[in-house]
């Protein structure tokens, strides 16, 4: 059984292996395929005693198996981006070492280097457990259950060995005792260890299709939508206005000059600039509004259950929000002012081409009264401000 636990191990921990040198910016991958390395070493090597050997040999089994133990657990704090408590892990390994020399060397005693051993295999796995029963998002929430109950398995399964030999007869406690209830755990245990490997797999599998669906959805610039994403959101959002007749709005910006910093400055300086204003965008919009980049230096803002009176308050802060940061950038302060169109459904109609074609042509009226303003669409003129005059 502790063979076929080893072999368990060691397997899947050189799929763990492959797999992270292929899974890009994943973590916890590395730290998994380790920790079951040093679990099948440990256990291949208790397996195949037929003879008690040297306690330094014991001892070094020991710690081991213990610091693949909190290899385990360092990897699940890596893939939930935590810092790792490397730390905890040498003090693990080094708690093993001592109890298995103490109850080797000084005391003799099997009963209780037993039990103080796969107690210590317990609470780790539950604490594993405890960590990846967390509320995420599908689909990785089934992934992180999976391994989570895995983790929880294996803990039960191990304080059930503890509890086998601390109740025993000293005389008949063995690192493999006879009986019924030995092979049951041990037979618990390798399906738990099968069922874990898939668990994590699972779990880098599906950090990666999200990471793809991300990738595909965001701009790789600022890391708002990208053009195809904030369209996708405002056909959606067109669709629930429609069925519940709440206001919908939408807003257009582009900064203005944005050429003289691109030929003054470089194309670097004016990637800045383009971040600073993405992050100043989503600093200022409300939880369920998006934000998008539709091209270039423009950017627009889908804002559900937004009239158009509430969207020209939020524009008016931005007008005066953007004209007031600095961006740095070698040595120099860079700053400018944006324009900014606005059109609602009520006035430009309930449908995604035209939504966008009022607040682009509401834009456009801004910019060419002199930039640094807004201008709302409506059925019948567009006419624009100054954030002062909204404001005021």
């Amino acid at each position: 059984m502790m063979l076929t636990m080893a072999c368990i191990n060691l397997l899947f921990a050189a799929m763990l292996a492959l797999v992270s040198l292929h899974s890009g910016r994943v973590k916890g991958a590395r730290q998994w395929a380790l920790g079951m390395v040093l679990l099948g070493a440990g256990y291949s090597a208790a397996g195949l005693l037929v003879e008690t050997p040297p306690p330094a040999a014991m001892v070094i089994m020991a710690m081991g198996i213990g610091l693949g133990l909190g290899m385990m657990f360092n990897g699940i704090e890596a893939f939930k981006d935590q810092s790792c408590s490397y730390r905890l892990t040498l003090l693990l390994a080094i708690g093993m070492g001592v109890q298995t020399y103490w109850f080797l060397v000084v005391r003799n005693d099997v009963q209780g280097r037993i039990t103080a051993n796969w107690l210590v295999h317990s609470l780790v796995n539950l604490a594993c457990a405890r960590a990846l029963f967390v509320r995420v998002a599908q689909p990785l929430r089934t992934a992180y259950w999976l391994a989570g109950a895995a983790f929880l398995t294996l803990g039960g399964a191990t304080m059930a060995r503890v509890a086998a030999a601390l109740f025993a007869p000293a005389h008949t406690v063995y690192l493999f005792s006879p009986g019924a209830i030995s092979p049951g755990i041990f037979m618990v245990g390798s399906l738990a260890q099968m069922a874990l490997a898939f668990g994590l797999i699972l779990m880098i599998n599906y950090r990666l299709a999200c990471d793809l669906r991300q990738l595909a959805s965001t701009d790789a610039l600022t890391g708002v939508l990208n053009r195809g994403s904030i369209e996708k959101e405002l056909s959606r959002q067109v669709a629930l206005a429609n069925r519940s007749g709440a206001p919908l709005a939408l807003m257009m910006l582009d900064v203005d000059h944005f050429k003289r910093i691109n030929d003054r400055h470089g194309h670097p300086a004016g990637d800045e600039v383009l971040r600073q204003l993405a992050a100043l965008l989503q600093s200022l919009v409300r939880e369920g509004d998006a934000v998008g980049r539709y091209g270039g230096e423009e950017f627009c803002i889908v804002m559900p259950g937004t009239g158009a009176q509430d969207a020209a308050v939020l524009a008016a802060r931005l007008l005066q929000r953007y004209a007031a940061l600095r961006v740095a950038w070698n040595g120099a302060c860079l700053n400018g002012t944006v324009s900014i169109g606005i059109a609602d459904a009520a006035s430009a109609g309930h449908a995604v081409a035209s939504l966008f074609a009022a607040a682009d042509h509401a834009l456009y009226q801004a910019k060419d009264a002199g930039r640094n303003r807004m201008a709302q669409h409506a059925a019948e003129e567009l006419v624009p401000v100054k954030a002062q005059a909204i404001l005021a």
